[in-house]
């Protein structure tokens, strides 16, 4: 059974670096939430937009405020019966020393 849950980050705030076990549907409320992606893809989506974070290891991304307003996210998790909604990974090598991924 689904689980929903309303997130909110406040500015400047993000979610960590993390994947989901199972598929999670998402619909922005309000504010900007600018997602970087496993493959160094930056995807912003506003008020109104809705999204999928696919499942799994492969699908690391993190979630930032990078606006001046709360961003307010309704989520709903189709999570595998026992596992975590979301599980947090370092952030990866790629993504520390600023170089683009996949592009080389």
């Amino acid at each position: 059974m689904p689980v929903v849950q309303t997130i909110t980050l406040p500015p400047g705030a993000s979610t960590g670096w993390h994947y989901h076990p199972g598929r999670v549907d998402v619909v922005v409320l309000s504010g900007t939430l600018t997602r970087t992606l496993h493959d160094g893809r930056v995807e912003v989506s506003r008020a109104g937009d809705s999204l999928v974070e696919e499942a799994g290891p492969v699908h690391v991304h993190i979630g930032r405020n990078l606006g001046v307003e709360p961003v307010v996210l309704i989520a709903s998790y189709d999570s595998p019966e026992g596992c975590p909604l979301a599980v947090p990974v370092a952030e990866p090598a790629w993504s520390r020393s600023g170089a683009e991924h996949g592009d080389g």
